[in-house]
């Protein structure tokens, strides 16, 4: 069960153009979040505004800490990057459902901001590679230097690692050692890594975002097409099996 808590703020740094590492201190989380969980995180205001928490992935869990990594894409965004270390934010979690750990090999794919649950999903596994694609080096985060495992890290412009989409090696890392693969980032490269898995007949699981209101299933504001109708991602997911999605329908 989830439990909603005031958490104080124990370290907020800069690790990317755009992207921060925030840490609370969370015991009663920590202890039961697994990867491809998230919390609605709130802004802590008397004034209650911004009204709705946001919705972030754990990038980690551990020694009763919970860490984000979250980029400032919009006003609630910015404000959770601008907070202090020793405030207190309320925070609400472990929510959805998360990644089921693979018999034998995890190949993970992120694109940008899709790191952090696979990251944290590294940290826990053995027998795992992860692919990670940013645009361009200044966009790349800390979490893969933390991991001990084979990283294969994409820019598309070349600026770091090797150059093009987080995705162009994924055929190659499937046909040299087949596992089971786990994607979370951008709905394009999604589709791409689906289509891929599909073609080498692969089981494919994958991370959704999407913008929610309550994170527990009852607003109904994070529905997506799937094949049997509609699912909710705070509730249904975020991790669902590739095969559940309509893809079509869910757009770009």
């Amino acid at each position: 069960m989830p439990v909603d808590i005031l958490s104080e703020v124990t370290c907020v740094q800069n690790i990317a153009d755009g992207t921060f590492r925030l840490v609370l201190d969370a015991p009663e989380i920590a202890e039961k979040a697994r990867p491809g969980q998230f919390a609605m995180v709130g802004f802590g205001s008397p004034f209650y505004d911004p009204f709705l928490r946001r919705p972030l992935a754990f990038a980690k869990a551990e020694w009763g800490r919970i860490e984000f990594t979250l980029r400032v894409v919009g006003w609630g965004t910015a404000l959770l990057a601008d907070i202090s270390t020793g405030d207190q934010m309320p925070i609400l979690g472990p929510l959805g459902n998360g990644f089921e750990k693979p018999e034998g090999r995890a190949i993970l794919v992120a694109g940008g901001i899709g790191l952090p649950p696979l990251a944290f999903a590294a940290s826990r596994w053995k027998d795992v590679v992860l692919l990670y694609g940013e645009k361009t080096a200044s966009a790349l985060c800390h979490l893969p230097h933390e991991l001990e495992c084979e990283k294969d890290i994409a820019t598309e412009d070349g600026s770091d690692g090797r150059k093009g989409l987080v995705t162009d090696n994924l055929e190659e890392h499937i046909k040299k050692k087949p596992g089971t693969v786990y994607c979370c980032g951008p709905v394009p490269m999604l589709k791409e890594a689906v289509k891929i898995c599909r073609g080498l007949n692969v089981r494919c699981y994958v991370s959704l975002e999407a913008r929610m209101a309550c994170g527990v299933g009852a607003c109904m504001g994070c529905v997506i097409p799937a094949i049997n109708g509609y699912k909710r991602v705070c509730k249904d997911g975020p991790v669902f099996d590739a095969d559940e999605i309509d893809w079509e329908a869910l757009g770009d």
